[in-house]
């Protein structure tokens, strides 16, 4: 017997927020898993995720355990996490850095790598949205129309970004060589950079550089998953020990797992992203000089 596709064990619906909010929010993304799925998820920035029905749970750090949970908050990710349901759908929407600066706006450092379910820092009632989500059903449009009209209201209420975020969240999207150039660039001291990283990233900004040299090249991966590792690297990395390194550092696994490792949901929200012209990459649009 054959075993099923992935678009037969798992749906993938992506879509692109408001212009106003493209800086802030990465995509809209409403996933249904027909029965047992377990997956990887990739180091990310933040994330809100409603569960509309099963139980869907993500496993990154030991502290939060891996009880279900229905509206959660993710922090910035530098490792590979673990997504387990018995089947269901949820919906939800990631953040860009300058997101969560401006529209969490706690700090990403004391979140970073964690899970907890969401309170109110949206300024939003996210019991009765995802009673809202569930009243839909698959209704798409409305669901877009929802993100959309709650998020751009908690921007209007909301002070600009910090321009220290702003810089350095341009100048890292540029990956300078190292840290004494990305302060340099930032306009900043070696050890303001530090803060101002955790603050607003959450991480060092020597783990950050090294995080978005792994991400870009594995965004190429996600795109061209027959492509050899080395075809790949470029001149990101001096040599396959040195990609070789970063992938089990950042993943938790060799790449020659992660090829040998089924990624359903993983694979079909590629090929979602890429249909709607989403880069893989992390490269996100240029924020408003606000």
């Amino acid at each position: 017997m054959s075993s099923p596709s992935n678009r037969e064990r798992v749906s993938v619906r992506v879509f692109v927020p408001q212009p106003a909010l493209q800086a802030f929010v990465t995509f809209y993304y409403f996933v249904e898993a027909f029965g047992p799925l377990t997956d990887f998820l990739y180091p990310e920035w933040g994330n809100v995720r409603l569960a509309i029905s099963g139980d869907w749970r993500v496993i990154n750090d030991p502290r939060d355990g891996d009880a279900p949970h229905d509206r959660v908050l993710f922090g910035p990710t530098d490792r590979c996490g673990q997504i387990v349901t018995g089947g269901g759908k949820t919906v939800g929407f990631g953040l860009t850095p300058l997101g969560w600066n401006r529209l969490i706006g706690s700090d990403a450092g004391a979140m970073a790598n964690r899970v907890r379910e969401i309170d109110d820092e949206l300024g939003v009632d996210m019991i009765e949205m995802q009673a809202a989500f569930m009243a839909d059903g698959d209704d798409d449009v409305t669901g877009v129309a929802r993100f959309d009209g709650a998020l751009l209201a908690r921007l209007a209420r909301c002070a600009p970004n910090d321009p220290l975020v702003i810089a350095a969240d341009r100048v890292l999207r540029r990956r300078p060589a190292d840290v004494p150039t990305f302060a340099e660039e930032v306009g900043v001291a070696p050890r303001t950079l530090h803060r101002l990283c955790l603050r607003a990233f959450g991480f060092p900004p020597k783990r950050l550089l090294r995080r978005q040299r792994f991400l870009e090249t594995l965004g190429v991966i996600r795109v061209s998953p027959d492509s050899r590792f080395g075809e790949v690297m470029g001149e990101d990395y001096h040599d396959q020990s040195h990609f070789n390194r970063d992938f089990h550092d950042f993943m938790g696994m060799t790449a020659r797992d992660y090829a040998r490792t089924p990624r359903a949901l993983m694979q079909t929200a590629a090929a979602a992203q890429v249909q709607m012209q989403i880069p893989l990459s992390f490269a996100l649009p240029e924020p408003p000089a606000d």
